[in-house]
């Protein structure tokens, strides 16, 4: 059985309004998902429904095999962790380290390991020398960690990412990516919901969204062989499988392993336009 079972969930905010329509999904115990699609596409929709967020109109989801729902939702999220995107909107406590401690307490974890366990997660995100800090005097992606360290402290099964870099700068976006990856080498399953196209080629699923409607789901690399059918939907595909478009139109041959005459048949090639 999988982790994760989505069959047939639809959502709609109003009659005119429809976000998610007749989804199926499963997702292995320990895989790296990210989900993609245009805003509206229902992405977000679908995260808090799976986290129990928003309760399901139609259709069903399990986690662990036990369904989503108002009777069994305490249970479930002891394994689920949600970061939403504005990270100025998740802290709790007054510094990091009451943030962290927060979910420690409600989950009512002996005081006498609640330091121990604070210092080994605030670690983990490479933030031991700010558990004293104040959320106004950390940046973007230092707050996007403090939240990751207050759920991974819980240890779930799962951490859902809601276009969790989305409103920070390069470099606390490439802090969050590294940790994300980090927590997928460490067996716990993460659904990342991202405009990333990047990241989404480091995971092992995909899944496009379009109107509510799966429109495609496999391994990255075979969701964005079909760059025609992505292109339908106006979606990009990743600079790597643009530039073996180019080559393949082109009729171009090299060995694999060809870097230098790669380099040099794509300065050529611009150098055309």
């Amino acid at each position: 059985m999988s982790l994760i079972e989505v069959k047939n969930v639809y959502y709609a905010y109003n009659e005119n309004s429809v976000a998610i329509d007749d989804v199926s999904f499963s997702l292995e115990e320990g895989t790296y998902t990210t989900v993609i699609g245009h805003n509206g596409s229902g992405k977000s929709t679908l995260a808090k429904m799976i986290a129990g967020l928003l309760e399901i109109q139609k259709g069903s989801i399990t986690i662990n095999g036990l369904a989503v729902n108002a009777e069994n939702i305490a249970r479930i999220r002891r394994d689920l962790g949600i970061v939403f995107q504005n990270p100025d909107n998740q802290f709790i406590g007054s510094t990091v380290r009451d943030d962290i401690a927060f979910g420690l307490e409600n989950k009512l974890v002996a005081v006498e390991n609640t330091e121990r366990i604070i210092e080994e997660y605030a670690a983990k995100v490479g933030l031991s020398d700010h558990l004293d800090y104040e959320p106004q005097n950390l940046s973007g992606g230092q707050k996007q960690r403090v939240a990751i360290a207050g759920i991974m402290a819980m240890k779930p099964k799962i951490i859902i990412f809601d276009e969790a870099t989305s409103m920070l700068d390069p470099k606390g976006k490439k802090e969050i990516k590294q940790l994300m990856y980090q927590l997928a080498e460490e067996e716990i399953t993460v659904i990342s919901i991202t405009h990333d196209i990047e990241e989404v080629m480091q995971s092992d699923n995909c899944i496009v969204l379009n109107k509510g409607k799966l429109f495609m789901q496999d391994k990255p690399e075979k969701v964005f062989a079909d760059a025609e059918k992505l292109r339908k939907i106006n979606l990009d595909i990743p600079f790597v499988m643009q530039v073996k478009e180019v080559f393949r139109n082109k009729k171009i041959k090299l060995k694999a392993n060809d870097l230098k005459g790669m380099a040099e048949e794509l300065w050529r090639l611009n150098s055309k336009r």
